[in-house]
């Protein structure tokens, strides 16, 4: 908001320079040609800015009408915008007087066709930065009103088809904003009233502004009321409260409330980097002094999930900073989904682009989104995110229970350090995981490490559960880079690497693998058992999105169960065989392979080399040596 207000000071001086000068004048001089290059040439001296104005009409008295036609002032060398400031029509009335004192009384403002350009280059500095003139510097400064009592008063303003531009170079952002209609009054009324409609990044915005008057703002003793309601496509926000300083926010009894699809659609609108997210609704106090804004108590319910805590924001530096401690008592763990462009699933709300996503996946059969990130923004703001889930609500087949982490952005180097997922039974996923956004590719890792998980954990619900034990150890090195989860997976190098030092799990599995119909015959029957695992290990080796399945191997009592194949992630597809070498004899094999072929989403079992009689067959297999197997597996 101070932001928005020190723009509108600028153009407002801008604006008022241009009168001041030509306030020099003799009234009949006014007319003239001459008049008019005189003023244009000698604003451009002062501001450094080249000024032309195609005409100026002063109507002089205590209340001076004031009109220019087609005013446009260049923008620096360094900027993109030919200009930084261009109107078709500036026309307004300025009362004299009060200007002696210091105070800008403009009953009537009216701009059509405003065109407002901000730009920041690499160095951070500002086309309206005025810091080679020190002259129009400090009388921008002198302009700007730092206390409700220096509030200039626009008795009517009214903005028509006007534009505003935000580039900024170093962190190639890119905002286009238009002001169709923006009217607004601020009499001796009880109230002043602003409403304004455009579009900002081709979604339709809405705003409403309803305060207390001009003349309320100046009385220091009253609480100056403020409700303002924003609407940027579906997201909402609503801002009621009172101030006894707006301009300096000191005591404040405001409460700020959003909602919307989707969290990070907040960014054209607050300037804020946040997080991809399901639809989502927000509740808090906001406080604010010296560029620091504090988002305290604040209620959230994300999809699924609730979140307190508080977000303060500092934007004394460039970039800023977002500080934020969020504490969650129910974490629905599909709520994370869109974080990497995936929906969050059946089990909690979706917005309309992430249930279009959904259908998109399961029309290809593919298994990761190919939905473009918009990870530049991450260059936007320095952060420091903390979350701590208490409980996490997750599917059966991932028995997370708690979560916390840490993310570090620096200068569009995000770094989730420490992430921790606490399994049920015991067990964690810990380690980083890196985005680069510094790059237009931005590259992206993880380094994970999994301990003491109790496989049978993952079976939950099903009719396996007592069949299955043992704990699992592993590792994660990943590397990749795009702007999709698809795209990174599709590049990625590194490995993945399990192994299980001894337990149990289904005997009809692994009989049903091997092909051994005696044993799955006589399970069908009598029921499914338990079968000791004596090893169970393997790798999946990533080499510019192909997955090759390594010393992937199950130890069993009777057999050594084999797996191997590739993964191609880029069309997303797996063409897998399991083996079976028995260690001593079996009467009835069918001496075939279990295939798994299709696509990640929705693969397809197959029997291959099958020979069509039973026939014994005589053990040679020998049991894994499974501590070496598993150092040499983890090793690197």
């Amino acid at each position: 908001m101070r932001r928005a207000l020190k723009l509108l000071a600028w153009v407002t001086g801008v604006l008022v320079g241009i009168v001041l000068i030509a306030g020099g004048a003799l009234s009949v001089y006014v007319g003239s040609e001459h008049f008019r290059t005189r003023v244009a040439e000698y604003f451009s001296d002062y501001s450094g800015r080249k000024t032309t104005i195609a005409d100026i009409r002063i109507e002089w008295g205590s209340t001076t009408h004031v009109r220019m036609n087609s005013v446009e002032v260049a923008n620096v060398a360094w900027g993109k915008a030919p200009h930084m400031l261009k109107a078709e029509v500036v026309d307004f009335d300025i009362r004299l007087w009060p200007l002696l004192r210091g105070d800008i009384v403009l009953p009537r403002l009216v701009l059509r066709k405003p065109d407002v350009q901000v730009e920041f280059n690499d160095a951070e500095l500002s086309n309206w930065s005025f810091r080679e003139k020190p002259a129009v510097r400090a009388a921008g400064e002198a302009v700007k009103p730092e206390s409700r009592d220096e509030t200039p008063l626009i008795g009517k303003l009214e903005i028509t088809e006007g534009r505003l531009a935000y580039r900024d170079s170093k962190r190639k952002l890119e905002l286009d904003g238009t002001v169709s209609t923006a009217t607004g009054k601020a009499s001796d009324d009880p109230v002043a009233e602003l409403s304004l409609k455009g579009m900002v990044e081709k979604q339709p915005l809405t705003l409403k502004f309803v305060g207390g008057s001009a003349l309320m703002l100046r009385d220091t003793k009253t609480p100056y009321p403020i409700d303002l309601d924003v609407a940027l496509g579906a997201t909402k926000l609503k801002l009621k409260g009172t101030l006894l300083d707006p301009f300096q926010w000191k005591g404040a009894k405001v409460e700020l409330s959003m909602s919307g699809p989707d969290l990070s659609e907040v960014f054209p609108l607050l300037g804020i980097p946040a997080p991809p997210t399901p639809p989502y609704q927000v509740n808090g106090r906001l406080e604010g002094e010296g560029g620091v804004w504090r988002f305290v108590d604040t209620k959230w319910r994300v999809g699924q999930s609730d979140l307190t805590g508080e977000v303060v924001v500092d934007r004394r530096k460039r970039p800023g900073l977002v500080t934020a401690k969020l504490v969650s008592q129910r974490l629905n763990f599909a709520d994370l989904a869109p974080l990497v462009g995936l929906p969050p699933g059946p089990t909690t709300t979706m917005s309309p682009k992430q249930a279009q996503t959904q259908q998109q996946l399961e029309a290809a059969g593919d298994l990761f989104p190919n939905v473009p990130l918009r990870i530049e923004r991450l260059r936007a703001m320095n952060m420091d995110v903390t979350l701590d889930a208490k409980r996490v609500v997750a599917p059966p087949y991932l028995p997370v229970q708690a979560l916390v982490f840490r993310v570090v952005v620096d200068n569009g180097r995000a770094t989730a350090k420490p992430i921790t997922l606490s399994l049920i039974g015991g067990g964690t996923i810990a380690g980083e995981l890196i985005m680069d956004a510094r790059a237009d590719n931005p590259r992206v890792s993880a380094n994970l490490d999994l301990r003491e998980i109790e496989l049978k954990t993952f079976f939950r619900d099903s009719k396996h559960f007592d069949t299955t034990q043992g704990k699992v150890q592993g590792r994660v090195r990943l590397a990749g880079h795009g702007r999709s989860l698809a795209q990174v997976m599709n590049v990625a190098d590194g490995h993945v690497a399990l192994a299980m030092g001894g337990g149990s799990v289904s005997s009809l599995t692994v009989s049903l693998a091997g092909l051994q119909i005696a044993d799955a015959l006589a399970l069908f029957i009598s029921g499914d058992k338990r079968i000791p695992i004596l090893c169970a290990v393997g790798r999946m080796n990533f080499q510019r999105g192909i997955v090759t399945l390594d010393r992937t191997m199950v130890d069993t009592q009777k057999s050594v169960l084999k797996v191997t194949g590739q993964i191609a992630l880029p069309p997303q597809t797996m063409k897998i065989d399991v083996d079976a070498d028995v260690k001593k004899f079996d009467l009835l094999d069918l001496h075939g392979s279990v295939g798994v072929e299709g696509k990640l989403r929705d693969p397809k079992v197959t029997l291959g080399r099958v020979i069509p009689i039973p026939t014994p067959v005589i053990g040679t297999a020998k049991s894994l040596d499974c501590p070496a197997l598993t150092a040499q597996l983890l090793a690197n």
